[in-house]
């Protein structure tokens, strides 16, 4: 079995998508305003999003052999919006709405990139 470093760089962004979407999940079903520590480790944490992202797009450019993958998570977002639908009463759509719309689309277009990585073959010379 080969080492994929890469594999490494696609696993860090997912868990930095997970945790700041955890983080805009609880802003915005909270009745409090959260402490103000946690809207800087956000913003930090959405600065090293997008170098991940911009750095798995450089790497995984060669080819995205996974295009009809990428279009069948295209119907994430219908889904996601009807759960936003459903859940309107508790949620602070001011909060919710400009952060999921920006993580979704950066998320959705490196995620071909980020599948071609995850396959790509290392080979040891």
């Amino acid at each position: 079995m080969t080492n994929n470093p890469n594999r490494s760089l696609v696993i860090v962004a997912c868990v930095s998508y997970i945790v700041s979407t955890l983080i805009l999940l609880i802003a915005s079903t909270s009745d409090a305003p959260l402490s103000r520590w946690v809207g800087y480790f956000d913003v930090g944490l959405v600065i090293f999003i997008v170098y991940l992202s911009f750095t798995i797009f450089g790497k995984g450019k060669t080819d995205p052999r996974f295009q009809p993958a990428h279009r069948a998570t295209l119907t994430s977002v219908p889904l996601m919006l009807l759960g936003i639908w459903i859940y309107r009463n508790s949620l602070d759509l001011n909060i919710l709405l400009p952060g999921l719309a920006w993580r979704t689309y950066l998320f959705l277009h490196i995620l071909p990139y980020a599948l071609n990585l995850w396959k790509l073959e290392t080979t040891n010379e």
